[in-house]
């Protein structure tokens, strides 16, 4: 189901980006000047790497694997992983998770124009599984999640003092996905109550986050992203695999469905278009899973971009030079092995 005023622009001439090797593409992340796409690729069994490719112009060149320190010449080892990547608002770095086999998973920092990746806080710093890391809108503050107080809390971690801190009281239900609103304070993030997710706020000065009220209840309301004044969510609230986009104000209210039927990305939050109007997804019924959707948060209309490829996911947008790329995760075609990364021209079309 989609919602208000349908418009309808026929695009197949994306470019693909392609790696060596198997597995499926996700999580595509551009960096702020829109130079670097970094992005997953997962092989379903027992490993997931990081790649970063250069762009200019729409192009990409050859993309590069990311190595951590302690790793082989590429993550080809059984069970290592590298994810979630978070580029600072102002560099070219890059900010992720990762963690050899076996070993414990830690925040890693890496400038894909020179060096290799480095780790980002040491264990004295911030015992640990380390994950879930997003930069505040100054990249002066990082937040992120550690099993080190148990169940997996939010800490935050300040550039100016060089310390970390927990965000809040600890509590006993495991906290995932924080993200700063654009006042660089205030952090969201879900949190498991009782087997389901709901989505709670941190504010300046309190000292405790609260739920976020109309982003909790039945189901899983999972990975917020806060847009002007409102949270924009994940919703499973429907079951069986039926997710949608949920908005509500940030202080609470009614929230209500921008979108229904969403391909559920593997790890990002809703993904916004720079004007901060309107929400990209892929459709997860099959007669209109060959598109990337954009949806007015407003409910005012909502463009279609036909791709020409199938089980299209993970769009993320940048504007660059007064153009517009997407990026977007696909299939070939219905039945395909592997889900490819494409990069798409899409200036003027919506």
């Amino acid at each position: 189901m989609l919602f208000g005023l349908m418009l309808s622009a026929n695009v197949t001439s994306a470019v693909e980006v392609s790696w060596v090797g198997g597995g499926h593409g996700s999580n595509p992340q551009w960096s702020a000047d829109g130079a670097w796409l970094a992005f997953e690729v997962n092989n379903n069994s027992d490993k997931v790497d990081l790649y970063v490719v250069k762009v200019a112009n729409g192009a990409p060149a050859a993309p590069t694997k990311v190595v951590i320190p302690g790793s082989s010449s590429s993550f080809s080892a059984g069970g290592s992983f590298a994810a979630n990547p978070n580029w600072h608002p102002k560099q070219s770095i890059l900010i992720f998770e990762a963690a050899n086999s076996g070993g414990t998973t830690r925040l890693y920092y890496f400038n894909p124009g020179s060096g290799s990746p480095a780790e980002y806080l040491n264990a004295t710093q911030a015992p640990g599984n380390l994950a879930w890391p997003a930069i505040s809108p100054d990249g002066m503050t990082v937040a992120f999640t550690s099993s080190s107080s148990g169940a997996g809390d939010v800490f935050l971690f300040s550039q100016q003092t060089n310390k970390v801190a927990l965000a809040f009281p600890s509590t006993k239900e495991p906290e995932n996905a924080p993200k700063f609103a654009p006042d660089g304070k205030t952090v969201v993030f879900s949190r498991k109550n009782y087997g389901t997710e709901d989505v709670f706020a941190m504010v300046p000065g309190a000292t405790a986050a609260v739920p976020v009220k109309g982003a909790t209840g039945n189901g899983d309301q999972t990975r917020p992203r806060v847009v002007g004044s409102n949270v924009v969510y994940f919703t499973g609230e429907r079951g069986d695999d039926h997710w949608d986009i949920g908005i509500v104000p940030i202080t609470g209210g009614d929230r209500r469905i921008v979108a229904k039927e969403i391909r559920l990305p593997q790890r990002s939050a809703p993904n916004i278009t720079p004007d901060g109007n309107s929400v990209l997804y892929g459709s997860s019924e099959p007669a209109k899973d060959g598109s990337v959707y954009v949806t007015k948060l407003d409910g005012s209309g909502t463009v279609e971009i036909k791709t020409g490829l199938a089980a299209v996911g993970d769009p993320a947008v940048v504007v660059v030079g007064g153009k517009t790329y997407l990026s977007f995760t696909a299939l070939p075609s219905s039945g395909s092995d592997w889900r490819q990364l494409h990069i798409l021209d899409v200036t003027g079309k919506f």
